[in-house]
């Protein structure tokens, strides 16, 4: 056993170092391709904004392995779940009530995502729970409910906003990384600091989401506090989420692709895992923002938000694995 620990130590190490070097690779790649002339405080715009979508496809690829583990459904990810309209709710609230006014952006933004992502994400588990049990296919139905709802609150909210603000309310709404968050330097620390706590919590509960694979029974026979388990990662992963949200709104199914495809290629074991996804996430998004900054310029757009490109890929996704899902039910 003692061997076995070591091997998956050093596999993870190696891992890890391999796919952080290759982050920091593509993070450099892609500051130098864009629209613009590259001169230095381009670059400086540029290079924040990649590290911001790095930042996003971390939160968001780690959260959705997360509870696809916890729930042992597949299909579970936070903008399935709401989580992600939740925290927008809370945001776009902020903003129509002008709150930056009165308290800094980088705290009221962060804060009202939380408040909101946690409501949703306790409202859905509130449904989805039957006798003190998590019934995963009711947690999903709810999350997709809850999910309208929020998108509704959504467009009321778009009443509020002035005309001024209507734009870049839209844009934030289909999940754009922005270029100005070099000027929010407290709103990006923040973000960052959150994120990066929530990703170190979860690689220190590896073991235990592969206990939780085989069951809730076998889990607590090897000493795993489910319940308890349950409630720290709903909350560690809605306050990852609404980090990201509050950078650049709802970005979709990044939980979905990203996880699936890592379990395909490094196996179930979730110690390995939460890295992988982690840092393939980031690089994803990385990626697709950079896609998005490029391509719109070929078919006569300023920018495709980034939320649009992840969904356009992350439906089908959905679909497919939601058709393998119910073919396997007797």
């Amino acid at each position: 056993m003692a061997d076995r620990s070591q091997l998956t130590a050093g596999r993870l190490a190696l891992t890890f170092l391999g796919l952080a070097a290759l982050v920091a690779l593509v993070w450099a790649g892609c500051t130098m391709l864009g629209r613009y002339d590259l001169t230095p405080q381009v670059w400086r715009f540029r290079a924040v904004r990649v590290f911001a979508a790095g930042l996003i496809g971390l939160a968001l690829a780690s959260g959705g392995l997360a509870l696809q583990g916890l729930v042992r459904n597949p299909l579970a990810e936070p903008y399935i779940l709401g989580i992600s309209s939740g925290a927008g709710v809370g945001v776009l609230m902020g903003r129509a009530m002008a709150l930056d006014a009165f308290f800094p952006r980088w705290l009221s933004e962060p804060a009202l995502a939380a408040v909101g992502g946690l409501a949703t994400c306790f409202v859905v588990w509130g449904i989805a729970q039957r006798r003190g049990r998590l019934d995963p296919f009711v947690l999903l139905l709810a999350g997709v409910i809850v999910n309208v709802f929020n998108g509704a609150l959504i467009l009321v909210l778009f009443l509020f906003a002035s005309p001024d603000d209507i734009a870049s309310f839209v844009g934030w709404g289909m999940g754009q990384v922005p270029d100005w968050l070099i000027t929010q330097p407290g709103l990006a620390w923040s973000s960052t600091a959150i994120v990066l706590a929530g990703w170190v919590f979860l690689l220190l509960r590896g073991s235990a989401f592969n206990a939780l694979g085989m069951g809730d029974t076998v889990a607590a026979s090897l000493g795993v506090p489910v319940h308890r388990l349950r409630i720290e990662t709903f909350v560690v992963v809605s306050l990852m989420t609404a980090a990201a949200v509050a950078i650049a709104g709802p970005v979709g199914f990044v939980g979905l692709i990203v996880p699936h495809a890592c379990r395909l290629i490094f196996g179930p074991d979730h110690r390995v895992l939460v890295v992988v996804a982690g840092l393939l996430g980031a690089i994803f998004v990385m990626l697709a923002d950079t896609a998005c900054r490029t391509v719109g310029e070929w078919v006569g757009l300023a920018e495709i938000p980034v939320g649009v490109l992840t969904a356009l890929a992350g439906g089908p996704f959905f679909i497919l694995l939601l058709r393998r899902r119910f073919q396997g039910m007797p």
